[in-house]
């Protein structure tokens, strides 16, 4: 619900603002979603070496942001919900790393001119996890405003929403709700429903995501996240299956290159090119 601090917002950071206090509490304890996101940190210390500085967009409440802190990265975190951003910087004094994980309230829309008001400001990667990407209609700030904060050569590792999903398909049918399992094939924005607001989601194919971030950044490469570990739309129920998860989860990681477009989520992984900004 709109208040005096999220007037004017998206409706999207608004609806998420609404979670703050209760997100990670409320997905936190979903196995699936745990599972998920191991397979994205460890792509992401794959691709950032110890004692990189890194951008999060859409960081929430900065679990990710925390747990690549303790493996000596630095991450400065951006999200759009003032809670959020508010929330991840009292983890972060809380665990005592302050130090290495900071957050400020900028939303996805407005990355391209905060970006340009910092001019001479770099970081040596960026990353989003969990489909924030997916709440905005246009990419190009994004697009934009990563190419002013990464040099050339550096990598963005962005994690948006499967254009298919099986195992989405299968859960929503099974639940009767035909229309919404095959929300993702139709291409459109998607009404989607949270904290009292509602907002629109879309599903762009990670080709036409690409083009939207040319000319300053080339997709190298694909993997997708819960191919075969079920979506959150499975839970609560599939939590109570940790060893059939734990297989799932093995399945992934070999499966997870030649079947990307699969997953309940997609990770890109992007390359500046020295295309100017």
């Amino acid at each position: 619900m709109t208040d005096g601090v999220t007037r004017g917002l998206p409706p999207a950071v608004r609806a998420f603002d609404a979670l703050a206090g209760e997100f990670d509490e409320r997905f936190g304890a979903w196995e699936s979603v745990s599972a998920q996101r191991r397979a994205v940190r460890q792509a992401l210390l794959r691709a950032f070496p110890d004692g990189a500085s890194l951008i999060e967009l859409g960081g929430g409440t900065g679990e990710d942001a925390l747990f690549l802190a303790r493996h000596g990265r630095s991450v400065l975190v951006t999200d759009g919900a003032p809670r959020m951003a508010a929330r991840t910087n009292e983890k972060a004094r809380a665990a005592a790393l302050a130090g290495r994980v900071t957050a400020e309230r900028v939303s996805l829309e407005e990355l391209d001119t905060w970006a340009a008001a910092r001019e001479g400001t770099f970081f040596d990667g960026a990353f989003s996890n969990f489909a924030s990407l997916n709440c905005i209609l246009d990419h190009g700030p994004v697009a934009r405003g990563l190419a002013r904060l990464l040099p050339p050569g550096r990598r963005a590792l962005l994690v948006v929403f499967g254009p298919l999903c099986p195992g989405e398909m299968l859960v929503l049918l099974a639940r009767g709700k035909g229309r919404a399992a095959f929300r993702r094939l139709a291409r459109a924005p998607a009404p989607a429903h949270v904290g009292g607001e509602t907002f629109t989601v879309t599903y762009p194919a990670p080709r036409a995501l690409a083009r939207e971030f040319a000319p300053w950044f080339r997709l190298k490469g694909t993997l997708g996240v819960g191919v075969f570990v079920p979506p959150s739309s499975a839970e609560p129920a599939v939590s109570r299956f940790p060893r059939l998860l734990g297989a799932l989860e093995a399945l992934d990681r070999v499966f997870g290159k030649p079947l990307a477009l699969l997953g309940d989520h997609v990770l890109l992984d992007f390359e500046r090119t020295d295309a100017p900004e």
